[in-house]
């Protein structure tokens, strides 16, 4: 097979409806066509988002790991006979953005030539291998993403949403790691923009998308619209990987209720379709543009003033922040 190369000339990609189609639409392209190779251009690039970020990275990762994974060649071989899978065009690139990219350890995996941070307790883009130890990446969702410095509410608010976060991770880890042939590596990619006063996270897989997971599990769900609906209700699951052998659904629950409260966005993109969580507190649910191979699941949160807590915390019902 011709190994071809293309460009990608990024566009700016921010967290809004046309970024999350254009974002299915090059997984689609690119994943259809591994053997090829492409160039990331980032010269009419002049933002891109937490979302944009695991999505970029995470096809980065797909190709360098199945290219690896197909060859019995070494890895000095390889590069010898073929061009790399994946290269970047960074020549007129934003200096803001390509600021931001080395802050928040994009570089550190796609490209540590451009340079890395040292530190391990940023908040920012990472490449998870393996499933981490519990206690890890609690601590990290707790002490420095979601501080208190950043939003004011409860203690217990506060290990309810890192639960449902943590279980975000374990679902990924659950179809992004455990499942896939070339070992891809769970993304994700949280961030604080302080001028927006708005906290962000997102975590993606290539391990499967959820219609195919629900219809497998059930084949007589009718259509690919109605198993990706069947995801979102609480309690549903396909699986059963925790200890011992409980089902899990999406854990989107709390999430949910919480980013309507606050004003902010929850979204999930798997397979062709999108959910996210509308003025009503419900979930919208829209076909994209294109096909992501896997689990794209993104929520921002504003950190306004307010106190969150839950109603039976305290008996004043007249505050409005409350669950």
């Amino acid at each position: 097979m011709e190994n071809k190369r293309y460009n990608v000339h990024l566009p700016p990609l921010r967290d809004n409806a046309s970024t999350y189609s254009y974002l299915g639409k090059i997984c689609e392209a690119i994943l259809s066509a591994p053997h090829n190779s492409y160039i990331f251009d980032f010269s009419g690039c002049s933002t891109i988002s937490h979302n944009g970020l695991v999505v970029i990275g995470g096809i980065c990762n797909y190709l360098k790991q199945q290219n690896s994974s197909r060859s019995l060649l070494s890895p000095s071989v390889l590069s010898f006979l073929s061009p790399p899978k994946v290269g970047f065009n960074i020549d007129n690139i934003n200096p803001v953005l390509m600021e931001k990219l080395l802050l928040i350890g994009f570089w550190n995996y796609v490209q540590p030539a451009y340079g890395v941070v040292a530190s391990n307790d940023y908040i920012g883009y990472r490449e998870h291998e393996k499933v981490i130890e519990d206690s890890e990446i609690i601590s990290h969702l707790k002490d420095s993403w979601l501080t208190s410095e950043k939003l004011h509410m409860s203690e217990s608010l506060k290990a309810e949403i890192v639960s449902s976060i943590y279980e975000i991770f374990v679902n990924a880890y659950g179809h992004g790691l455990k499942d896939n042939e070339f070992g891809q590596s769970v993304i994700s990619c949280g961030s604080y923009d302080a001028k927006a006063k708005e906290l962000s996270l997102s975590v993606f897989d290539l391990g499967g998308g959820i219609v195919e997971s629900v219809r497998n599990h059930d084949n007589q769900i009718a259509s690919d619209r109605d198993a990706f609906e069947w995801a979102l209700e609480f309690g549903n699951s396909t699986r059963t990987d925790s200890t011992p052998d409980l089902p899990r659904g999406l854990g989107f629950g709390i999430l949910k209720d919480f980013v309507h409260l606050n004003g902010g966005r929850l979204r999930i993109c798997s397979d062709s379709y999108s959910a996210t969580v509308d003025d009503n507190g419900e979930y919208l649910i829209e076909s994209i543009g294109g096909r992501f191979q896997g689990t794209l699941v993104s929520i921002s949160v504003k950190c306004d003033n307010n106190y969150y807590k839950f109603k039976s915390e305290s008996p004043d019902e007249s505050t409005p922040n409350y669950f």
